[in-house]
């Protein structure tokens, strides 16, 4: 019965060979994209509305990354989730995270923070930090009193 078919098929398309030619020659560019049209039928052979298969590259799937499962982001991920659970959700986690006392509440530049710093906690900080302190309030001061909007 396949054999009956093929046959068919065969004698077909043998028939209508000139025809496609003659199709193809006669429409220009706007068939000759899709490849020569079947007689009687207003689908090319080759556009994928006439049921043909076509070959198509079949992608491999991407190789497994090695990921690291310990990094700081991963490992704190959800660290204060329990907060809500356990408070009776009368505090949020975003409450829990504090500054310096001498910060709160407060607000100004790199500059006038670490001025402000130095007036507060100056004199209990190691030598080599209040050193850096030191020099980068007068780096900062330099900075602004040179370039700016607040010249």
């Amino acid at each position: 019965m396949a054999a009956l078919v093929r046959a068919a098929g065969r004698a077909l398309l043998g028939r209508a060979a000139p025809l496609l030619r003659a199709e193809r020659s006669i429409s220009g560019g706007g068939g000759a994209r899709w490849g020569p049209v079947r007689p009687g039928l207003p689908v090319p052979l080759s556009s994928p509305l006439a049921g043909l298969t076509r070959a198509f590259r079949i992608k491999e799937p991407p190789k497994p990354k090695q990921v690291d499962r310990w990094t700081e982001k991963r490992a704190l991920f959800g660290v204060y989730d329990n907060v809500g659970i356990l408070g009776g959700f009368q505090i949020h986690p975003k409450n829990l995270i504090v500054g310096p006392k001498w910060l709160r509440g407060w607000r100004g530049n790199e500059l006038q923070r670490c001025i402000r710093k130095k007036q507060v906690v100056g004199d209990r900080m190691f030598v080599e930090d209040y050193h850096k302190l030191n020099k980068r309030i007068r780096y900062l001061y330099r900075r602004f009193n040179r370039t700016g909007k607040h010249r």
